[in-house]
Order: C-alpha cells, then sequence, then structure tokens
C-alpha cells in the first residue's frame, strides 16, 4: 500500500477534521481540496466519509499523478475526480460544493485563489490554513464578504498554524484588531489560541527590538506600527483565561 495511510501532522489533521465537522450531518457531501498536492487530506476525508464526493485539484500535474497513485493504491480513486489547474478553476462545472479547503500555502496566494474564483464558493464552508500572512488573508476574506466562524491553533514541527473556517454566513470582521488577531478579538476560547499569541508576540517583539535599534526615518515609522500590534496583542493575553 505504500504511503497511502501516511498519517497527516497535526496542521493538516486540525485542517481535514475540521472538513469533517462542517460535514456532519450533510447528505451526499461534495468537497474541494484545492492544491492537493500528494492527495493525502483527499485519502483521509474519503476514509472518513466514504459517501464523500470530491474533487482533488492541483496546479502541478507531477503532484496529481502521485495523487492518483495514493488513491488508487488506497482503493479511492472512484470517489475522486483529480483536475489539473489554477485555483477554483478546478470547480467550473461541478456541484455546489460544501467544503473547500485550501492548506499549505501562503495567505495572499489563498486569497488570490478565493477572489479569481469568487464564482464558486457559493455557500461552502471554507477551511484556510496559510502558513503566513495570516492578518492580510483575515482582512481579504472580509473584503469578500466571508466571515470566519472559528479558529484552531494546531502545533506541528516546533510551530502554531492557524487553521480558520470560513463562510458567507459568519460575522465579516472590519477592524485592524480582528485582521491581526481573529477570532481572538472576542476573547481567547481555548489554550491553543493563547499559544498561538504569545508566539506572535515573542516574534513582534523581536521585530521591534531590530527596529529600535536602527536610525532610519522609515524605521521608527515601523517601530511606532509595531508597538501598536505589540498593545493590540497584550490586551487580549491580558483578559479572561480561555473558556
Amino acid at each position: 500500500m505504500g504511503h497511502s495511510k501516511k498519517p497527516l501532522d497535526a496542521r493538516l489533521r486540525a485542517a481535514a477534521d475540521m472538513a469533517l465537522e462542517t460535514l456532519r450531518g450533510v447528505e451526499h457531501p461534495h468537497a474541494a481540496d484545492i492544491g492537493c498536492d500528494h492527495g493525502f487530506v483527499t485519502a483521509y476525508l474519503l476514509r472518513q466519509r466514504p459517501e464523500l464526493s470530491m474533487i482533488a485539484g492541483d496546479i502541478s500535474e507531477a503532484s496529481l499523478a502521485k495523487a492518483r497513485i495514493l488513491l488508487s493504491q488506497a482503493g479511492l480513486e472512484s470517489q475522486v475526480q483529480t483536475i489539473c489547474g489554477d485555483g477554483l478553476s478546478v470547480l467550473d462545472g461541478q456541484p455546489q460544493m460544501d467544503v473547500i479547503l485550501i492548506a499549505g500555502m501562503g495567505g495572499r496566494t489563498i486569497l488570490e485563489i478565493l477572489s479569481q474564483g469568487e464564482r464558486f464558493i457559493g455557500s461552502a464552508g471554507l477551511i484556510l490554513q496559510a502558513n503566513t500572512e495570516v492578518p492580510a488573508l483575515r482582512e481579504g476574506l472580509s473584503s469578500l464578504g466571508i466571515g470566519l466562524k472559528r479558529e484552531a491553533f494546531p502545533e506541528a514541527g516546533g510551530r502554531r498554524y492557524v487553521v480558520m473556517l470560513a463562510d458567507r454566513n459568519s460575522p465579516v470582521c472590519s477592524s485592524p484588531e480582528g485582521f491581526l488577531l481573529g477570532t481572538a478579538v472576542n476573547g481567547i476560547e481555548s489554550m491553543g489560541q493563547r499559544l498561538y499569541l504569545q508566539s506572535l508576540r515573542e516574534q513582534t517583539a523581536k521585530k521591534a527590538e531590530k527596529l529600535a535599534a536602527s536610525a532610519t526615518s522609515r524605521s521608527q515609522k515601523n517601530l511606532e506600527e509595531t508597538k501598536r500590534i505589540l498593545d493590540m496583542i497584550d490586551r487580549v493575553l491580558g483578559g479572561s483565561e480561555p473558556k
């Protein structure tokens, strides 16, 4: 069976499990794994929901070839269409998705995929995991009229990640604090979220130290913005314990 049952790391497992929670109770569910790479998340979802109809899309034909081998080895090929294409274009002509999962990219790349393929989103729950530029992704979702429903904060490889569930039925964030802090703007909900914010604060504090050591006017301007970010994080971290 090769690597057809390779375990997901905590980051991808959190995204996959969030997708499964979103699909709970949905009859004849449809889901898409955009940027599926080798197909590990797709295979995991299909094992958990045998009745799930899936699209596995990737811009790389080489990655899709590996995904097809894995899915075939697992006996799952009849439940999935593997389509080579750019972003959400692989959903053209497909039924409305109940879930669209995009993981492991930069936040601005994910936002570009959603913006260019906005017509395919519909009422789908969006499971989004950005490796970088998380505030930019949150802000971009707001501009598309998409709100955050909840977030998870798995740890993988010594790093905390953010996994978002977003949709058009959730309140849209419109404040800089919301773009930076996500759902924590309304209070910390879990220890994972607190640990993520502590890590974010540590990174921001190090940036502030470097900027303070520079005498350029641009560095000083950036330092003021960095201090403002620190203040926002501190206000949340100084609040109540996780609910």
